[in-house]
């Protein structure tokens, strides 16, 4: 019997978007730079994810932390 370490998914569309934010000073809005994308696995009790690090690097050479939200994509209409 051959076992997997990998989840599997319910689609090859991903469900969630990554996202790094940029804090900004005074009252000026946050800048939220989509990096990458995850699959909920089958079960929901995971995720499988994919992130281009530039985003992350950006925020670094700037000497900021890099935050990381995760949102759940909305149904396209």
């Amino acid at each position: 019997m051959m076992m997997t370490t990998q989840p599997e998914t319910t689609s090859n569309t991903p469900t969630h978007t990554i996202y790094v934010v940029e804090t900004r000073e005074g009252n000026a809005k946050s800048t939220w730079l989509p990096i990458g994308a995850a699959w909920e696995h089958n079960g929901g009790e995971g995720l499988n994810l994919s992130i281009n690090s530039l985003g992350i690097s950006y925020l670094k050479d700037k000497g900021q932390d890099a935050n990381l939200v995760i949102r759940r994509n909305k149904p396209k209409e």
